[in-house]
């Protein structure tokens, strides 16, 4: 018996189980014997033999209201099974003996309307009633919307994690959409199970008086109170057998039936083979062979011979040998020819052996534990799920902060988007320059009228080495923003966020995203400032505030094409940088008229970066080429560093077998002095001194090495400056800031990234300044590109860098902007040529190599 009474493992599946069929005079002692240690603890039943007078009234003494199935069971830390299935066809069959007083006809026609309109009356108030009464209905409330509760709300928070997450939905509304998941959830399961209509559905999938599809349930009811005793009785047992199946089944949401340890027990006695119980037992074997499905419930029969029949390949057995039996129909089960019947034989010798078997509560209570554990661990689990994911969320965003992405080590996004930056985020120097920002910034929000603009850049650069100059130029862009948001004391203030791209703009993409989500819920941003390198990073941020309609104004990307989105410019981007065509064009006439004045047919070699995301130098080595050919210098193919393994030394070798009269430097800055020691050192590249004229990216490492590349014998080295103190030299009327850099503030910084920082803030917050009417709402981005798109003509103006002019065309490259040929003697720089106005009043140039100097390609948009 235990082997058919214990349930299976929980991961298998729930098997069928016999009919035990006990025969002989002492068949009902026998039963009483079998079942003894097993009563006290599962779902159990008796039924004697005339006790009922039909099997609706078997069925309703089994699963009704009252019925011995759904008693609770002591120990077994379980509700008992529950049969809403039963009842409500028990409830259906009730009506047809209680015919209402204003109806003549009872029960009604199925279709008539006036019987459905009973019937639904009847089936609410029923319903009301189906739990009983007063407390005993408030239990059962409580004991369904709570185990509903703690299914749900789990389910709720996760929902409510995951929409926090990669949804565009803002603040609470993640957990508004988790507290609704909840609460539908709750309301549906908990109401569902007390009313019992959980499981209505069913009655459309089985096959005894089916309920039809778009049915209502009144309509069903009326259907069943019309129905013939013979149908009524094989749907009854048939839905007897599927409520124990729904409180036996696995289901994927925590619920008692995982708790479940011993099967269901249904003693009964039979001695009348026409009789009622009989019939239900024949009803119960015939629909568990018609619908193949087990039933989670062991039928312990005292019957007379005649009822156990020939039904059986596993031959009749005495009691006591049962447990053989018990194995012979398992084997012959797996084969699927065992029938549902067992035999046994009580009487004579077949007692049961003596001790008799006794059942350790413990190992099905342990299963009951295990479901209760879980579903208390939905509350503690909410607990640690919510801390485990606050922290890997705070892990995440580098503590929490809301705009901020942990890619790698690094922290990507706007870190001081909500409140000031924490410490720690980038180098000490870094971190220290952005703590003054947001100290600035506290200033400019207490004041509630004030705009924000993104200082967009990279700010947890690796440095490679020494002479890297990314880390020295990020420092410049922080020094400019601090300096001009320290000079803004009207109205509208300036609040500058720094948002991080990553270590060479690798992350300018997720960057730009987590900027434009910025801008989508926080008006006041009104406009992006940087972008400070040509590279594959800052092209991707350049698209990504396209479509996001957010201006955006670079300092010192100098690369054609950045900003062309498909054929056509980017109305949304701006630069006040002059272009490597325009740099490139003045650096080859600066060659051919000055540095090669003396040479007949003059020859130049071009050495560049050969990493292929980095934009600026391919497209400077290509318009160095353009322009070098327009001068009628012969250029060969550049030589690239850096796209092999023989780097700088094989590069410098390629190029002096060339033997060309001057050296064009298209690389980083990083590279440049072991370029120029690789020339200073070699007798490859001739006698004489070899002249190097180098792009604008080596500023820095220039000043850096002034001494060293002065004292250089075989090398004369030029470079072209975007901007640079040196260039105010001899100007009467320098800016403010200018004039403090011309008295020796901030000797140590990238000039032209300190400028052009500083001008590019000075040219956004001025269009902001500009479209501000005190009293009304601030500026938007629309307001602040149209002030720029007209920064032109009379409304151009001089800034630290030069004039400031786009000309109001359609691609928004600077006009006439100033840059100048810079040579290294004496330790320091000396401007040899300056190109473009650097006062407003200032009158055009007369020099031959400035005249004419274009700004952008003819053949760009």
């Amino acid at each position: 018996m235990a082997a058919f009474i214990r349930r299976s493992w929980f991961w298998c599946r729930d098997k069928q189980l016999p009919r035990i069929l006990v025969t002989g005079r002492d068949a009902i002692e026998g039963v009483e014997e079998l079942a003894a240690p097993f009563t006290d603890y599962l779902p159990t039943a008796l039924v004697r033999e005339s006790e009922h007078g039909s099997v609706p009234a078997l069925v309703a003494a089994l699963a009704g209201p009252q019925g011995q199935l759904g008693k609770p069971v002591g120990g077994s830390f379980l509700p008992a099974p529950r049969f809403p299935l039963a009842q409500f066809v028990l409830w259906a069959r009730v009506q047809k003996a209680t015919p209402a007083p204003d109806v003549k006809n009872w029960p009604p026609d199925p279709q008539s309307h006036e019987g459905f309109q009973t019937f639904k009356e009847r089936l609410n108030d029923w319903r009301r009633k189906t739990s009983g009464e007063g407390g005993r209905w408030r239990l059962a409330a409580d004991f369904f919307i709570g185990r509903a509760a703690l299914t749900w709300v789990p389910l709720g928070t996760l929902v409510s994690w995951l929409a926090a997450g990669p949804s565009d939905l803002v603040g609470v509304l993640p957990w508004l959409l988790g507290l609704l998941v909840a609460l539908a959830g709750i309301i549906a399961q908990g109401l569902g199970s007390i009313r019992g209509s959980f499981f209505y559905g069913w009655f459309r999938r089985q096959p005894f008086v089916r309920r039809k599809r778009w049915e209502r349930l009144a309509w069903y009811a009326l259907r069943l109170a019309n129905a013939t005793d013979d149908d009524i009785e094989k749907l009854l047992v048939h839905a007897l057998c599927e409520d124990l199946r729904q409180a036996y089944q696995k289901w994927p949401i925590p619920w008692p039936s995982w708790g479940r340890g011993l099967y269901c027990l249904l003693r009964i006695e039979v001695n009348d083979v026409t009789g009622v119980n009989a019939r239900f037992l024949r009803l119960l074997e015939d629909t568990c062979e018609e619908t193949g499905l087990p039933v989670p419930m062991v039928v312990l029969a005292a019957v007379p011979d005649e009822l156990a029949g020939p039904w059986t390949s596993a031959g009749p057995a005495e009691l006591g040998g049962l447990m053989g039996n018990v194995r012979k129909w398992r084997r012959e089960q797996l084969r699927r020819r065992a029938p549902l019947r067992l035999v046994a034989r009580a009487g004579g010798h077949g007692t049961l052996p003596d001790p008799p078997y006794r059942l350790k509560p413990w190992r099905h209570q342990a299963r009951a534990f295990g479901y209760w554990g879980v579903v208390l661990l939905g509350v503690p689990g909410l607990v640690v799920g919510f801390a485990v994911n606050n922290l890997s969320d705070r892990a995440a965003h580098c503590g929490g902060l809301a705009y901020v992405e942990r890619i790698g080590d690094e922290c990507v996004g706007v870190v001081n988007a909500s409140e000031a930056a924490p410490d720690g985020l980038f180098a000490r120097q870094i971190d220290a320059l952005v703590k003054k920002v947001d100290k600035n910034n506290a200033y400019a929000v207490k004041t509630g009228r004030y705009v924000s603009l993104v200082l967009f850049g990279e700010y947890s650069i690796k440095k490679l080495s020494d002479d890297d100059s990314r880390f020295a130029s990020a420092v410049s862009e922080l020094i400019a923003a601090g300096e001009y948001q320290r000079d803004i004391s009207s109205t509208p203030r300036l609040r500058i966020l720094i948002a991080n791209a990553g270590d060479n703009y690798r992350q300018g993409r997720r960057a730009a995203e987590l900027v434009s989500e910025l801008a989508e819920r926080d008006p006041h941003v009104v406009g992006v400032v940087g972008l400070a390198r040509s590279v594959e990073g800052v092209e991707q941020a350049v698209r990504q505030f396209d479509t996001a309609k957010i201006p955006a104004l670079a300092t010192t990307a100098t690369a054609d094409r950045l900003g062309i989105i498909g054929r056509n410019p980017s109305p949304y981007y701006f630069h006040i940088s002059p272009t490597n065509f325009r740099e490139a064009t003045l650096a080859a006439r600066f060659a051919h008229r000055t540095l090669l004045a003396q040479e007949k047919t003059a020859s130049a070699v071009i050495v560049q970066d050969g990493t292929r995301e980095d934009i600026y130098t391919s497209n400077l080595a290509e318009d160095f080429a353009t322009a070098l050919r327009t001068e009628h210098i012969t250029v060969g193919s550049p030589v690239p560093y850096g796209a092999s393994r023989d780097g700088m030394s094989t590069a410098v070798a390629k190029a002096c077998e060339r033997d060309a009269h001057i050296f064009m430097y298209a690389g980083r800055a990083p590279e440049f002095i072991d370029f120029l020691r690789a020339l200073e050192g070699s007798s490859e590249c001739g006698a004489g001194v070899l002249k190097v004229l180098a792009g604008d990216d080596v500023i820095k490492v220039v000043a850096d090495h002034s001494v060293e590349i002065a004292a250089m014998k075989q090398v004369e080295v030029h470079y072209v400056a975007l901007a640079s103190r040196e260039m105010w030299r001899g100007i009467a009327h320098p800016t403010g800031f200018i004039s403090g850099l011309l008295a020796g503030r901030h000797a140590n910084v990238v000039d032209d990234s300190l400028i052009l920082t500083y001008d590019a803030l000075d040219v956004i917050y001025r269009a902001a300044d500009k479209a501000y009417r005190p009293g009304d709402q601030l500026p938007s981005r629309g307001d602040v590109l149209y002030r720029l798109s007209k920064t032109s003509g009379e409304s151009a103006w001089g800034g630290s860098g030069g004039v400031i002019d786009f000309g109001g065309r359609e691609r928004h490259d600077p006009m006439n902007k100033a840059l100048s040929i810079m040579k290294v003697e004496g330790g320091s720089s000396v401007s040899m040529i300056r190109c473009g106005a650097m006062d407003a009043d200032e009158p055009p140039s007369t020099d031959p190599r400035c005249i004419g100097l274009p700004d952008a390609p003819e053949n760009t948009p």
